[in-house]
């Protein structure tokens, strides 16, 4: 197909459609685990997690019901692990419920101590030379009869139905199994292991079969988490529950086939279960295995088609508690209703908080707590419904892969030479469409059909495309755009640019607009004594390190820089930005100013040279913003009382003697999100409404480290506040040995003294009149 493309544009669409395919190849095809190729695999993942949100729940098996050790069954039984006679309980009161399957999501490889065995074992050890034959079988008896490991051992051998689970081992983990324990394991589990393991042969081509399932992958273990051979003698089946989650945590792939000890490979609690459930019998359960790895799998009518390394991807029913779960107390205890179980799989294992069997899944992360036993529901599920793509594991092979090329040739070539010729808003509608439409096919395919689809390297593919070649016919355009830029930074803050760039008939002529802003002014203190010790170059060179270390923050917390005033500095938020959290913003900058000035002043103590102290004053109110000045010059800046008292506020910080002062107005607005401390009603300077005033202190989430002082200094000011001033003294003083560097508990410690001898008016209001700016 020919394109009338310019020849730039061709280079273009051919180099970004070649980058695209060569991705694919390295994240997709290859599995490339570079770090980058890593990050858009991560990428690709949390897109298949999306379609499971955008899909939601889906009816599940309702053959499958979970048993929860839950915090219930712990909090009755009183100790965790619970004991073996308990699982004996449950595993025959499920029995004589019908259940058809019960499968342990645990292992039990340690003997349960009891004390009365102990007891006998110690008899049976001083009467052995004494006593009869008669006397030590019925000591014998005494004892099987009182083990809980028998019991349960007899429970699952009455109920003929039980799988065991099992955690196989790496190398490093395996060391430190007591290898005679694990023999005695693989003694009885070998039965269990798959009856045939079939070589799929390419063009009669043999192999080594071994070599084939680790270099594809597949899962090799040196040792078992095993079970106690007692009980394992007794159950009826065995299956590993061991997970593989992704790079970043989450568990999307079931593991189905485990190597041990060299040429025997074991099924997963899962296939156990469903084996035990069909009843399939030996011939009709076999994995095969091709040069390349697994090739299928098949358990009666049900034929898996697994990845290479025998993992498929779960096709999750729902977030956590989709599939109905019981109460192990309820059952052992009796409160079930009869038949809940009849010809049930019942899975058992731990939904208890506590005791943290938590996993990863696409419906949800560990903080929402989705228990791995509801994992195995799911694997179940899957299985069950093997012969329905909606329901069964998801797809991800060559077919699927297949579709990622072709939308990345599509994307690139087609859309590239459409792109290419068409108007930016023509190109942009059509990226918008074509997007739409491919995310769609993308979520279809995955609901209905069970197919994993690619989407970020040809969505990507697609974005790039677009950009590089509508970045590349406006590029003049933007040359002159960054040559404003470049030119104005050094005096506007890039919101005021970007505005001005966007609209600059709005911004550019003279006038302003009332709105509520926040406002904040800085000042060094005791700036003139700290410049006397300096030379006109180190005072210099010290003031623009400060600056530019705190204009870096408040650019950071999307402030606008209005001036620096000697040592201090203006700022506000609000405008030009339409910023409704502007307050909010404002008491974060203030904070981070302060630890980046911590960070200064350790950085300038190394060097030998004094550390500073600023005050900040911040708040918020009406007031009048736009561009002012002159018509020689102009400035986007703020005017009005709130903006003078955001100035007095700041003095105040000093007389205080705490670092952040904030108003009335700004505490309304944050009272949540920061913790604050009431420090007084005063009557600033020039101003006739007085206005309570706060110390901003740190966010909320860490005003557990000031809770002894704000508790105790609300208080004193409760007490100074109805005038008992020998109280809030006595308060106060306790106080300021606990905190002897707190400025404003010295201050209003000074004040209840004073008013102990002067008190004043008897109706005063509390209201306290700054006598100095």
């Amino acid at each position: 197909m020919q394109f009338a493309v310019r020849h730039a544009d061709a280079a273009i669409v051919v180099s970004v459609t070649a980058l695209g395919l060569v991705i694919l190849a390295f994240t997709g095809i290859g599995g490339n685990q570079g770090a980058g190729f890593l990050f858009l695999q991560n990428i690709e993942q949390r897109t298949l997690d999306l379609r499971f949100a955008l899909r939601g729940p889906r009816r599940p098996d309702p053959r499958i019901v979970i048993v929860g050790i839950d915090e219930k069954t712990v909090l009755n039984t009183g100790a965790y692990p619970l004991p073996r006679s308990s699982y004996a309980v449950l595993v025959n009161k499920l029995t004589q419920d019908g259940a058809r399957v019960i499968a342990f999501d645990a292992t039990f490889p340690i003997p349960e101590n009891y004390p009365a065995g102990a007891a006998l074992q110690k008899l049976e050890t001083e009467v052995k030379r004494s006593a009869s034959s008669s006397v030590l079988k019925k000591i014998k008896e005494l004892e099987q009869a009182d083990d809980p490991d028998a019991q349960f051992a007899a429970a699952m051998k009455k109920s003929g139905n039980v799988v065991l689970g099992h955690l196989f081992l790496a190398h490093d983990a395996a060391a430190a199994i007591n290898p005679k324990l694990a023999e005695d394991y693989l003694n009885v589990i070998w039965a269990k292991a798959f009856p045939q393991v079939l070589k799929v042969k390419s063009k009669g081509k043999n192999f080594d079969l071994g070599q084939a399932w680790v270099a594809s992958g597949g899962a090799v273990a040196e040792g078992a988490e095993a079970n106690l051979v007692t009980l394992a003698d007794a159950a009826a089946s065995y299956g590993f529950f061991n997970i593989r989650p992704d790079g970043d945590g989450t568990l999307r792939r079931a593991t189905f086939i485990i190597r041990y000890d060299q040429d025997l490979y074991f099924p997963s609690l899962d296939l156990e279960a469903l084996r035990q459930y069909e009843n399939i019998p030996d011939q009709d359960v076999a994995a095969f295995i091709s040069e390349n790895g697994v090739e299928r799998i098949q358990l009666g009518k049900h034929v898996l088609r697994p990845w290479h390394d025998a993992t498929a991807l779960i096709n999750y029913a729902g977030p956590y508690r989709t599939y109905p779960q019981t109460s192990m107390w309820d059952i052992t205890s009796g409160a079930t209703a009869p038949g809940t179980f009849r010809d049930k799989i019942v899975l058992i294992g731990a939904t208890a908080l506590g005791i943290g069997d938590i996993r990863n899944t696409p419906f949800q992360k560990r903080d929402s707590g989705y228990m791995g036993i509801e994992v195995h529901a799911n694997i179940l599920d899957n299985l069950l419904h093997s012969d329905d793509p909606s329901r069964t594991f998801l797809v991800r092979g060559f077919r699927e892969e297949l579709f990622d090329i072709g939308f990345i040739l599509f994307f690139g070539l087609a859309l590239g030479a459409w792109f290419s010729r068409s108007r930016p808003l023509a190109s942009t509608i059509s990226l918008i469409l074509v997007l739409a439409v491919f995310s769609w096919f993308s979520y279809f395919t995955f609901s209905h059909w069970g197919l994993w689809t690619g989407f970020v390297v040809p969505a990507g593919t697609l974005v790039v495309n677009y950009a590089a070649i509508t970045s590349y016919r406006v590029i003049i355009e933007e040359r002159n755009k960054r040559r404003i830029r470049k030119t104005f930074s050094q005096y506007l803050s890039p919101g005021v640019i970007a505005l001005i760039e966007n609209d600059p008939q709005r911004y550019i002529r003279p006038g302003g607009e009332g709105k509520e802003l926040t406002v904040m002014f800085t000042d060094v203190r005791g700036f003139t004594t700290i410049s006397e010790g300096l030379t006109p170059d180190e005072l210099v060179h010290l003031l623009n390190e400060y600056f530019n270390a705190m204009t870096n923050v408040l650019f950071s917390k999307l402030g606008t820089l209005d001036k620096y005033i000697g040592d201090a500095i203006m700022a506000f938020w609000g405008s030009p930005y339409p910023q409704n959290d502007h307050a909010f913003l404002a008491c974060a900058c203030a904070l981070e100013m302060l630890a980046t000035l911590e960070e200064l002043n350790q950085k300038w103590e190394a060097e030998g040279r004094k550390r500073i102290s600023i005050g900040i004053g911040l708040n918020t109110g009406e007031v009048n913003v736009g561009n002012m000045g002159s018509d020689k010059r102009l400035a986007w800046t703020v005017m009005g009382d709130n903006v003078n008292l955001a100035s007095r506020l700041e003095g105040m910080s000093k007389q205080y003697r705490c670092s952040v002062i904030i108003s009335e107005n700004t505490y309304r607005q944050v009272s949540s999100q920061f913790a604050c401390r009431e420090l007084d009603k005063i009557l600033v300077k020039g101003k006739s409404q007085p206005v309570t005033i706060y110390e901003l202190m740190a966010p909320m989430a860490e005003r557990f480290r000031f809770e002894p002082l704000l508790s105790k200094f609300d208080e004193a000011l409760a007490a100074y506040r109805t005038h008992d001033w020998r109280n809030a003294a006595a308060k106060l003083g306790e106080l300021l040995i606990e905190f002897p560097e707190d400025g404003p508990t010295q201050i209003l410690l000074q004040r209840s003294i004073e008013f102990i001898d002067d008190a004043p008016e008897p109706d005063w209001d509390g209201v306290y009149v700054m006598k100095s700016k």
